[in-house]
């Protein structure tokens, strides 16, 4: 009789973010990972196994490399776990997974977000296309008509962003049509490009769950991003529940997502829509995800309703009627600190603030927020992570992995969580030297 299991794509995500694992585990499930080959998934999954139940990736029976950039190298992999256990459900964790998990769970009959959405929330062209009714103006830039396009395109501020990155990878701002063609000159010569209309107005995103089309729990996280320093768009923290956002404006962000899953024909998952609101009111997509949101936004969805997102994630992909996290009754931020370029020699805190710093161990298994705090706790900072290793050569803030340090903390109102912001800001800063 074969075991039941559930797969996780991109499993290296859940050598940290255990509780994904504990989910699978409190429901007697086998966990099954899929990663790339450069991750070293297999020596921590032998690791986990020579530990025992103490460790955070107990319960990990197997793990696959995925070996190419075709879904049927993903597929293969699954498939053959098939004949040795029972899967109940897949669980995609990052962005490069997203439709190989698609496959896979339409091929076996499991819940999945669909494969319209996972083909559409993978491309930055197919968006504007499907999304048009949310999206600013924008054109496909391939690179045989890079030229004809600088020439053609007379909206500024405009937006590059390269179409087959992650992440803030390669997005950058321009002014001026010889900025435009200054910046287009510097991508890969084969490199696609999306050339948008720049959308002025703070940052948003919704995160979703939702059972068969149906959503069960949604709330909204504020961005901040270094956008007025610079003319790329890194995030430099993240608020959960939005604090600077009108009722009004958040039901018609709340409706313009919704309206977002059904044009993608949304069934069961996480959704990770990115939208900006503007002066005047209007809703305009950024971009929309199919797939748990990076950084540390889910913890803070765990600290804002004290109910971990991750157990819900997999409750849906093994076909289960969830119970929806409750709304928040705390506020959680998580602060990407600043620093100049130069070579990474510490991470000094003030001897008042109380405070451990944790140094990020790609190789190592942990999970810097250990725990929810209950509605009237005090505020709190719940951990402290260096994110590069001493030594490491810091350069200007371009994308998200030039970040090289953050904190996370959390408070029962806005106001308790600015002050205790201002006062780590105060008590911890990045060493760097030249």
């Amino acid at each position: 009789m074969r075991s039941p299991a559930v797969i996780l794509l991109g499993g290296m995500v859940a050598t940290w973010n255990h509780r994904f694992v504990q989910a699978a585990r409190r429901r007697g499930l086998a966990v099954l990972l899929v990663d790339g080959p450069t991750t070293g998934l297999a020596r921590l999954v032998d690791q986990s196994a020579a530990a025992g139940p103490e460790h955070p990736l107990h319960g990990v029976a197997d793990c696959a490399e995925r070996r190419s950039d075709e879904p049927g190298d993903v597929l293969e992999a699954c498939l053959a776990w098939t004949r040795r256990w029972d899967i109940r459900g897949v669980c995609n964790l990052r962005e490069d997974f997203v439709e190989p998990a698609a496959l896979v769970a339409d091929l076996l009959g499991l819940p999945t977000p669909g494969l319209r959405a996972s083909r559409v929330s993978r491309n930055k062209y197919l968006q504007r296309c499907y999304l048009a009714a949310w999206s600013p103006r924008s054109d496909l830039v391939v690179p045989a008509a890079r030229s004809a396009r600088a020439e053609e395109w007379d909206r500024f501020p405009a937006v590059v962003k390269p179409v087959g990155r992650l992440a803030s990878s390669g997005v950058q701002l321009v002014l001026t049509p010889d900025e435009l063609c200054e910046a287009l000159a510097a991508y890969a010569a084969e490199e696609v490009l999306q050339l948008e209309e720049r959308t002025v107005g703070p940052e948003f995103s919704v995160e979703s769950l939702s059972r068969d089309g149906q959503c069960l729990y949604v709330e909204v996280t504020e961005k901040r991003t270094t956008e007025g320093d610079s003319p790329y768009f890194v995030e430099l923290g993240h608020t959960t529940p939005a604090v600077n956002l009108t009722e009004s404006a958040r039901a018609d962000l709340l409706a313009v997502h919704a309206a977002v899953l059904d044009r993608l024909r949304f069934g069961t998952g996480i959704a990770h829509g990115e939208y900006r609101v503007t002066a005047r009111g209007r809703i305009v997509l950024t971009e929309v995800a199919v797939r748990p949101p990076g950084d540390s936004i889910l913890a803070l969805h765990w600290l804002a309703t004290g109910t971990a997102l991750e157990d819900a994630l997999i409750g849906l992909a093994v076909g289960e009627e969830i119970t929806p996290p409750p709304p928040p009754r705390r506020y959680a931020r998580q602060v990407y600190l600043p620093h100049r370029p130069g070579t990474l020699a510490g991470m000094p805190v003030a001897p008042r603030a109380g405070l451990k710093v944790t140094w990020f161990d790609r190789d190592g298994v942990h999970d810097p927020i250990e725990k929810a705090g209950a509605v009237a706790d005090p505020p709190a900072v719940r951990c402290l992570l260096a994110l590069k290793p001493l030594g490491s050569r810091l350069g200007p803030l371009r994308e998200s992995a030039d970040r090289a340090a953050m904190f996370v903390l959390d408070a029962a109102s806005p106001e308790d969580l600015d002050r205790l912001e201002a006062q780590v800001s105060r008590d911890v800063h990045l060493e760097v030297s030249r």
